[in-house]
């Protein structure tokens, strides 16, 4: 267990400060990706970039958000940025229908400053074999090669039998900054970039509190309940658990900055003492955009004879799996603001069938009171001599427990360690007498239930950076014993270190379709198209 401190007072009006004069720096958001069609469980693999005006203070999250035709957010990833710029994925949802889709990038401010610097978008289409898009008899044809710019593309064969090698030179074209060979998608005409002058009638306003040292978890709390007084609580939990807490301001919003805390699974929101949430709402960090009644998406249609392309595009998504890339170890200690008296390995003791047996057997700091027929607990200072009036912040894996009598009647099987704070604890503004911290094996709570007015979300934190990805899209070995259904073969950005090569080759995968080569410099696509038979 850990509980995380947040900002003091203080700094935290320092930081408000800084985001007021940090609206001044735009951030603009660029981003490629590798390839435009996907089947549902998919990675969508993104290289972002952030640029921004001559500023120390730079936002280390970026988002990548797929919008549906109805306007609706489907799926989103917090993508860390090291330097201003990441390679990271955004995963697609299995249920996702087959339809066209917006994939748009930007940071959590960038959209409020700049709508049209601030987010980067494109279409991409996504299929799901379980809710299949209309079919007609013959759909539209589109034309993706241009014959002046696909003839500065020279290749060994437009056609390839699986697994043959493929060379391709580019030396006729300078100043390469990306080349992609991929699958083609052949159900979407346009796959460029749209400007959100094109999309965006209006983006609805919000605060603009740039994330300069981790993710912020924004509430809002509306209604006749809202009460600037009533302490809220965020535990966030993963493979390592925090706590957060914050007051609703004037307009009943919260900012519980996560700080250095990263890949998270969900949280658990609660008021103290327990109290109903019916007026409190997470807010998403993605802008809300209205879109313009001139623009639409396009509709995705297949007739049958997309169906060889459709089966073979399947494979590769079954396969992607197992190409493994490699996270960043996770090992940055969580700042804490407990400095515990003692710590208890419940496994070194006697077993005891309830809480209240174990703090009476060998917790010497705390002690059992009976008031009013419930059990309450007392964390008892031995620097002052005396005891707490009242119940300590009582935890489980960060998570606030308010019911002392439950707590003490839990079997505390599934429970592996109790941390002690006899004295005076401060979070943020706060002060709890004492700390009883208890952490599970599994950072599940041991099986203790989630209070009653508690609320359990999905809500994943940052992704892990992805430490190499050299040999992500590589032709898999021969010991590895796996089919070549790759679809994305090459993908190479260039760096000032590590300019992409004029010349190089590629094995081709097992997957029978046409693909598509697609070199960007300076501005300019160009493109070429071959085929493996």
């Amino acid at each position: 267990m850990s509980i995380y401190k947040k900002l003091s007072l203080a700094i935290f009006i320092f930081f408000v400060c800084q985001a007021i004069s940090y609206s001044q720096s735009i951030e603009e958001v660029s981003y490629s990706i590798p390839k435009t069609v996907y089947f549902g469980g998919e990675k969508v693999w993104i290289s972002g970039q952030v640029t921004q005006d001559e500023s120390e203070e730079k936002s280390i999250i970026l988002y990548a958000e797929l919008i549906n035709r109805y306007n609706e957010s489907v799926a989103i990833a917090k993508i860390p940025l090291e330097d201003s710029q990441s390679f990271n994925f955004l995963q697609l949802p299995q249920d996702l229908p087959s339809d066209n889709y917006l994939l748009r990038v930007f940071t959590r401010i960038s959209p409020h400053q700049s709508l049209e610097k601030g987010i980067s978008q494109q279409f991409i289409t996504v299929f799901n074999r379980l809710a299949p898009p209309d079919v007609v008899g013959e759909r539209e044809e589109f034309d993706f090669e241009n014959p002046n710019s696909s003839s500065k593309i020279k290749i060994t064969s437009n056609e390839l039998n699986p697994g043959e090698n493929l060379s391709v030179d580019i030396s006729a074209i300078t100043g390469v900054e990306e080349i992609s060979i991929s699958v083609l998608n052949p159900f979407l005409a346009n796959q460029d970039k749209i400007e959100s002058s094109m999309i965006y009638e209006s983006i609805d306003s919000k605060n603009i509190l740039p994330e300069l040292f981790g993710h912020i978890i924004e509430a809002k709390v509306e209604g006749e309940s809202l009460d600037t007084t009533q302490l809220y609580y965020v535990s966030i939990h993963g493979e390592k658990s925090a706590l957060l807490t914050d007051r609703p301001d004037t307009n009943g919003s919260l900012f519980f900055d996560a700080g250095g805390m990263k890949n998270w699974k969900y949280l658990v929101a609660q008021a103290d003492g327990n109290k109903s949430l019916i007026d409190f709402n997470l807010v998403s960090s993605a802008p809300k955009t209205h879109f313009k009644d001139s623009f639409s998406f396009p509709v995705l249609v297949i007739s049958p004879a997309d169906e060889p392309f459709l089966k073979e595009l399947l494979k590769g998504g079954q396969i992607e799996g197992y190409f493994v890339h490699e996270y960043e170890a996770y090992n940055d200690p969580v700042v804490t603001g407990l400095v515990e008296d003692r710590v208890y390995e419940l496994d070194d003791y006697t077993r005891f069938e309830t809480v209240e047996t174990v703090i009476k057997e060998y917790v010497p700091e705390v002690s059992v009171k009976t008031v009013q027929k419930k059990k309450e607990f007392r964390a008892i200072n031995e620097v002052g001599n005396f005891s707490f009036d009242s119940n300590p912040l009582m935890l489980i894996d960060a998570m606030p427990v308010f019911d002392s009598d439950e707590l003490a009647k839990f079997d505390p099987k599934g429970l592996k360690t109790l941390e002690i704070l006899t004295r005076t604890f401060y979070l943020n503004e706060e002060e709890f007498p004492g700390v009883l911290s208890f952490s599970s094996y599994k950072n599940d709570f041991g099986g203790f239930q989630i209070p009653t007015n508690g609320i359990y979300v999905d809500y994943e934190g940052i992704q892990p950076k992805i430490a190499s990805a050299n040999s992500l899209f590589d032709s898999p070995d021969k010991e590895d014993q796996i089919m070549d259904w790759r679809t994305i073969l090459y993908w190479s950005k260039s760096q000032k270190s590590t300019p992409i090569s004029n010349s190089f080759d590629i094995k081709v995968p097992e997957i029978k379709s046409k693909f598509m080569i697609s070199v960007k410099s300076n501005g300019e696509i160009f493109t070429k198209l071959f085929e493996v038979k």
